[in-house]
């Protein structure tokens, strides 16, 4: 992970940035009260009307049917101007009550979409239990699919791209994966003869 304020490389079990100092205690005494949030939509603006608010959501419910280990929440709130916005999101990450009291550390994979609706910026974090899966790169693809929608302030189509191109991200990881670990598919070890073959095959190239 890195320090939401200066970005330098961060240790999670650190109590504050060794950098910058920064931590969610600093947070909590400059931002104050953290709102209660709920997923998978939490519209605090009201800028969704009902008929976008249905068709996000529907997006949404559809990728974590597809992925049940993901947990994804959108929220639409007007950020403090004076705020910076990704130590802000940071805060509302750890201390709005998106994630359970047992979602902690690598058991927490929630992917949560913050919409500053005073900017129409956008940012995106995941908890600790993706980030050894997912990098800025695959957030950063999820962020440009909503920000057409974003910049003519369609935030309920906004959120469904985003949660459209999460989807794709995660089919492409998922098939990674099984690479990355040097996994061989289901048919090879299945077949003993021919893993039996290829593995004297190897022996013989060896020595």
């Amino acid at each position: 992970m890195r320090c939401p304020a200066c970005r330098v490389p961060a240790i999670e079990t650190d109590a504050a940035c060794q950098q910058c100092g920064f931590s969610l205690e600093l947070a909590d005494r400059t931002f104050g009260i953290p709102p209660t949030l709920q997923g998978p939509i939490d519209d605090t603006t009201g800028s969704l009307g009902l008929f976008a608010h249905r068709r996000a959501v529907h997006a949404i419910t559809e990728v974590e049917r597809r992925f049940p280990q993901l947990s994804i929440a959108a929220v639409l709130l007007e950020v403090p101007p004076e705020a910076p916005l990704v130590p802000y999101a940071f805060w509302l990450f750890n201390r709005s009550s998106l994630s359970s009291a047992v979602s902690k550390g690598g058991e927490n994979r929630l992917v949560m979409l913050l919409i500053d609706t005073n900017s129409d910026r956008a940012i995106a974090m995941i908890g600790y239990g993706l980030e050894p899966l997912m990098q800025e790169m695959h957030l950063q693809s999820c962020l440009q699919a909503a920000y057409q929608p974003l910049q003519r302030r369609r935030f309920g189509q906004a959120i469904e791209s985003f949660a459209r191109e999460l989807d794709r991200q995660m089919v492409t990881l998922c098939r990674l994966v099984p690479k990355q670990f040097g996994l061989v598919p289901e048919a090879q070890w299945l077949n003993a003869s021919a893993v039996g073959e290829e593995v004297l095959g190897m022996a013989e190239n060896l020595y």
